[in-house]
């Protein structure tokens, strides 16, 4: 059985995804970005998913305003927009 933690906001999706293997009996927290390398195994599936979204928090900081602004302003309608 796999499960994946994937979010979409318009086009953006997670970069982090979870799935479980049978043979460990583990929760593998994958990074899409880097080739699927794991960086992290845990037993319950609750701590695997707050690790992959506490890890797609800690990128979507570090990413520059003016990109976040850009994205949402393409996202809402423009008659919304403000500034």
């Amino acid at each position: 059985m796999i499960h994946c933690l994937v979010f979409s906001i318009g086009e953006r999706r997670m970069r982090y995804s979870v799935r479980y293997e049978c043979a460990n009996k583990n929760w593998v927290v994958t990074d899409s970005a880097e080739s699927e390398k794991v960086i992290g195994t845990h037993r319950l599936k609750a701590n695997a998913y707050r690790h992959a979204y506490a890890e797609q928090e800690r990128w979507r900081r570090l990413q520059p305003v003016e990109n976040y602004t850009a994205r949402m302003r393409e996202a809402i309608p423009q008659t919304l927009v403000v500034g």
